[in-house]
């Protein structure tokens, strides 16, 4: 096969060539039409500066997806490098997304949402735009608030395990 020839690569292939790709892990909260929702995020990404944007995606076949592109308020909370155990309740599948929001680690934030008590950052957003994503959808959103919570490292997922954000290996202050 020649340079330039590619086969075509799968899911699974795929799946795994992203295992080596570490993500940042988030709680995303939101007010559906029934009751407050909560889900585990991997794809949370700054987007902009001016105006502040975020997106996150959504598999279109989760239960949630209906729910979480339908309301226009998200708040999303980066968590630390203690709190594995929140990304896994939120994550479980045999749980429902208002189960998860059962009141042992949220309190009622903004507008209504729920807001996890501990966080390393929570933004408060407000949906821009919608966009279609393959077997996801991409959710744009524009930051309308931020609440640093205490000093902490962030976890991240990486080759299917949580790791903290560990020694720093170079420092990369660029002006502006």
């Amino acid at each position: 096969m020649s340079e330039t020839e590619r086969t075509p690569v799968d899911a699974e292939t795929f799946r795994r060539g992203m295992r080596h790709v570490p993500t940042v892990v988030t709680i995303v909260t939101f007010d559906a039409d029934q009751a407050p929702c909560g889900v585990t995020i991997g794809s949370f990404v700054s987007l902009s500066l001016e105006p502040p944007l975020i997106c996150f995606n959504i598999k279109k076949d989760s239960s949630i997806h209906d729910e979480i592109v339908a309301t226009d308020r998200y708040l999303i909370h980066v968590l630390r490098d203690d709190q594995a155990e929140v990304s896994d309740r939120f994550a479980d599948p045999d749980r429902s997304t208002r189960d998860q929001l059962d009141g042992s680690q949220t309190e009622p934030g903004p507008d209504g949402i729920p807001t996890l008590r501990d966080y390393l950052v929570r933004f408060d957003c407000s949906r821009t735009q919608i966009h279609d994503g393959g077997d996801h959808s991409i959710i744009l959103a524009c930051v309308e608030g931020i609440d640093e919570g205490g000093p902490a490292r962030p976890i991240v997922y990486h080759q299917r395990a949580y790791h903290a954000v560990g020694t720093q290996v170079a420092d990369r202050n660029l002006p502006g």
